[in-house]
């Protein structure tokens, strides 16, 4: 039942993409089959192909425990106040918060000594084969696996002002259908917790996630944004731009550490507001009026006490969960997933990812469940997102600002899709296995 659920989603999320797109005559169908084939290879050969298995969960442990050396900085600064494992439990602030500094740091020496470059460079070399992408969508496509969606554009900036209106929306898509490694070095670290084995789990989890991703948003901007115009000189160029990192490893360190530290303030703000925002919303309804409706008991008593009452995360269950049935998962978990894809689009994934963690802690998902709701959770897509890839890429193409603005919800749409594709090829190949 749950491979039927799983493969329905997947046809409806590219009917739903279809019926959307700017040129339905244009849509070029080798390219979504090849790139609808590739997720399914890539979770087949990373889940169940020994050698391909064992080598990806072997970089999935590295890279936690290379993400581990950010407890050494955080210990050295805080004390024990950034023990995991102490006597004050969790501290997100002082856990979570020096992985994305750290992370940010290491990313800026790899990519000083032109580590990345080349990793990324080999990736779009695949992807412009495979999906016949343009030289700059596929640098930036392949870049947005480690990078963040205002800076993986960056390694295109000669070209972003002569992209077609196509290629734009494939950068702001595969920009908002994947994560930064800074942002997901702190998910592998508050759903890992202090256990290396199931930090090296989630590591894994997040990385084909985010590849899988990568393929997908190809697909989709492609369905939405068909390719309706000759491409301009970029077309053919598949080499990402040199950006200035400083002049030896020590300036790329500090300016790396500086990035990130801005990166990790940024989070802790706006956790703050939402969810201090949050925490207000909900004393409104379940308070006043879930009290005056009487209906909290009613929904304690349904939900097995996971939802406390009429809440912001109970309605997005409720309106949600439809969709996390269509990604293979049982009807009896989808109102807690529902509200996690709820809370992801609507404010952010990392409120998401904080709530998932409650509930693996809490035993409220099974692990099949954990591991689906990690790969729909895995990207950028949520309102807010919109505006950033606006700016960012509108900063380095002004003169495209107010085009990058009239793709923007079309692309989130594409975004939200490729998501919960990757989540529904995880259920369906899951549910067969």
């Amino acid at each position: 039942m749950n491979s039927i659920q799983a493969l329905a989603g997947m046809l409806l999320l590219v009917a739903t993409a279809v019926a959307f797109s700017t040129n339905r005559r244009a849509i070029d169908w080798r390219t979504v089959l090849i790139g609808l084939s590739i997720p399914s290879g890539l979770f087949l050969l990373i889940n169940y192909l020994p050698v391909a298995h064992a080598a990806f969960s072997a970089f999935g442990a590295g890279f936690a425990k290379v993400l581990s050396f950010s407890g050494d900085g955080a210990r050295f600064i805080f004390g024990d106040l950034a023990k995991p494992d102490g006597k004050l439990g969790f501290l997100f602030a002082f856990t979570v918060l020096p992985v994305i500094i750290f992370f940010s740091s290491f990313s800026a020496l790899l990519y000083h000594f032109g580590i990345l470059q080349r990793v990324v460079n080999a990736l779009a070399w695949l992807m412009k084969r495979s999906l016949r992408l343009s030289g700059p969508e596929s640098v930036v496509t392949a870049a947005n696996i480690f990078l963040g969606q205002t800076e993986a554009p960056l390694l295109a900036r000669p070209y972003i002002q002569h992209m077609t209106r196509s290629e734009l929306a494939c950068v702001m898509v595969a920009g908002m259908s994947t994560l930064s490694g800074g942002v997901m070095a702190a998910y592998v670290a508050f759903l890992g917790g202090a256990d290396p084995i199931e930090q090296g789990r989630f590591a894994t989890y997040l990385l084909t996630a985010s590849c899988m991703n990568a393929a997908g948003a190809a697909v989709f901007s492609k369905i939405l944004f068909p390719e309706t115009c000759p491409a301009d000189i970029s077309s053919n160029k598949l080499k990402a731009a040199e950006e200035k990192t400083g002049g030896n490893f020590v300036s790329a360190l500090v300016s790396g550490a500086l990035a990130g530290m801005k990166m990790a303030a940024a989070v802790a703000t706006i956790l703050l507001a939402i969810v201090s925002l949050i925490a207000l919303a909900d004393y409104a309804m379940k308070d006043g009026l879930g009290e005056l409706l009487g209906v909290n008991g009613a929904i304690r008593a349904s939900t097995g006490g996971m939802f406390d009452g009429l809440t912001l995360q109970y309605l997005a269950g409720q309106l949600f969960r439809v969709f996390a049935f269509l990604m293979g998962i049982s009807w009896s978990e989808t109102l807690g997933v529902g509200s996690l894809l709820g809370q992801k689009i609507v404010l952010n994934e990392f409120i998401a990812f904080l709530d998932l963690a409650k509930m693996k802690a809490a035993g409220a998902l099974s692990a099949p469940t954990v591991m689906i709701s990690t790969f729909a959770l895995a990207s950028f897509s949520n309102f807010s997102s919109v505006g950033i890839c606006v700016a960012g890429i509108g900063a380095l193409a002004p003169s495209r600002q107010n085009e990058l603005a009239a793709i923007g919800m079309r692309a989130l749409l594409a975004s939200v899709l490729t998501g919960f594709m990757t989540a529904s090829t995880a259920g369906l190949w899951l549910s067969l296995a």
